[in-house]
């Protein structure tokens, strides 16, 4: 079997447990938008925007060891290493790092300078950071469904879950503590995976970790810093300048939003393993029909779902209560980021994939700068529809930036046959403006039947394109 063989048998299997995923995805944001109508907006807001700082600050606590994984384990077969070798490694000095974390926003909570809630969520930050580690781990290893099922389900239902029950039973704290219990036993079940996939490796490493992993890891930790910064950003500065409620009706657009984001970042595991282990002749004729047909996939899903979306939007968002709709406009602008993100957005993998770390970092910190910039006038001018705007803009830079970047180094990845996803992501796009900008209503029953029309025209777009050409070649070279 050649190289190319391999890799199409492992995407198209990683395909179909990304599908898998997505249907699993629905159930913990419904739960997430079930757990707003019960706190409220003003506490949802707080919430939301405190879980994004621990999820910043944990991602941060790995100090980019965790997607440094996703390179370095194909790379130990190239170099004749131990499978294994960087998860141990990994695991405790990320572990190390987040307790300090933890140490010092407990310390910090005497003082006035930090909230006397933030602790309760704190008690999570180890258990976050060392499962990005063995998230990461199954996911380098060609064994994505492990995070598939613990991250997006398990985890995802089981911390609003318990929020939820805790909350009906009168126990204080029910929502840091629901998190932490959702955590750990994700934590507990990453690590079950991991020591099956390697029964050899021991708790404790024997050597020091890679030189070769850190240099490789550390632009990475930092550069994880910088872009959970940005991706949250926009949250954030509508928390600082619009208040907690306000924060609370974008933080679940921004939930509804990245049930698209998701499929492209469900992709990154896969793509970013296949394309560190192509050597240079592989780059120039291997890359372009695997990332073509990653986009491709990326692309569909996100279309199926999309769809649904501008459809439903306030039947979505009556899910969390009334006070959540707040210039629903603001729903369509988030969705079209991510559509473009999937289409052109997913060249930063290749990057990743290449080893670029250094290069991410600074097109990270050049976005930050458009997002903080841009934020800085548009939220408080627009609101909601000023923050989905400057991720918007920052978004589309990084976009051109990373594609301008792959023509110079000669690799163009997109193949002809993308034409037809970026029409359908046209159409979406259009869709959403008549219903949103026109005087243009459709009943319940109409945008039921508008979407089962798009559902079979989607159909017959997936039938066509699986008959007319397979979408990664399978010769041998």
């Amino acid at each position: 079997m050649s190289d190319l063989e391999a890799d199409s048998k492992f995407l198209k299997k990683s395909v179909i447990i990304n599908v898998i995923g997505t249907i699993l995805k629905v159930c913990g944001p419904l739960l997430t938008i079930l757990l707003a109508r019960i706190f409220g907006a003003a506490d949802f807001g707080v919430f939301v925007s405190t879980q994004t700082l621990l999820l910043t600050i944990s991602r941060s606590s790995t100090l980019g060891l965790d997607k440094g994984l996703y390179w370095y384990l194909p790379q130990n077969r190239l170099n004749g290493r131990p499978a294994y070798e960087g998860v141990m490694e990994s695991f405790w000095v990320s572990a190390l790092v987040a307790l300090i974390c933890t140490l010092v926003i407990f310390a910090g909570s005497f003082t006035p300078l930090i909230s006397k809630e933030l602790p309760w969520y704190a008690f999570s930050l180890v258990f976050y950071a060392v499962s990005y580690v063995l998230s990461n781990t199954s996911e380098g290893n060609r064994k994505p469904q492990n995070a598939v099922f613990i991250n997006s389900f398990f985890v995802a239902v089981l911390s609003p879950l318990s929020s939820i029950v805790m909350h009906f039973l009168g126990i204080p704290h029910a929502l840091p503590l629901g998190l932490l219990i959702g955590q750990i036993c994700g934590f507990l079940l990453h690590f079950i995976l991991v020591q099956k996939q390697f029964p050899e490796m021991p708790l404790i490493p024997v050597k020091k970790i890679s030189k070769a992993l850190l240099v490789y890891s550390l632009p990475l930790g930092f550069n994880e810093f910088v872009s959970s910064f940005l991706i949250r950003s926009s949250l954030w500065m509508v928390m600082l300048f619009l208040g907690p409620e306000k924060a609370g009706a974008y933080g679940i657009m921004v939930t509804i939003s990245n049930a698209l984001q998701t499929i492209r970042v469900g992709f990154t595991p896969i793509l970013t393993p296949v394309v560190a282990g192509m050597d240079k002749d592989r780059l120039h004729t291997d890359l372009k029909p695997v990332y073509s047909y990653c986009v491709s996939m990326v692309t569909y899903i996100q279309l199926l779902i999309g769809f649904f979306i501008i459809l439903f939007p306030n039947e979505i968002l009556n899910i969390a209560g009334k006070d959540f709709i707040v210039q629903p406009e603001t729903l369509g602008i988030l969705l079209l980021v991510h559509l473009l993100a999937g289409f052109w957005g997913m060249a930063i993998v290749i990057m990743n994939g290449l080893g670029k770390s250094l290069y991410t970092l600074k097109m990270n910190i050049f976005s930050l700068g458009i997002a903080l910039g841009s934020g800085y006038f548009l939220v408080p001018a627009y609101g909601l529809v000023g923050a989905a705007l400057s991720m918007l803009c920052y978004n589309v830079v990084a976009m051109i930036w990373n594609n301008v970047y792959l023509a110079k180094m000669k690799l163009w990845p997109y193949s002809s046959k993308l034409i037809n996803r970026f029409v359908w992501i046209c159409v979406l796009i259009a869709c959403y403006v008549v219903l949103n900008v026109g005087n243009f209503e459709l009943s319940l029953w109409q945008k039921a039947v508008a979407y089962l029309v798009a559902l079979a025209a989607l159909g017959i777009q997936w039938l066509y394109d699986k008959k007319s050409a397979n979408p990664i070649p399978s010769t041998k070279r």
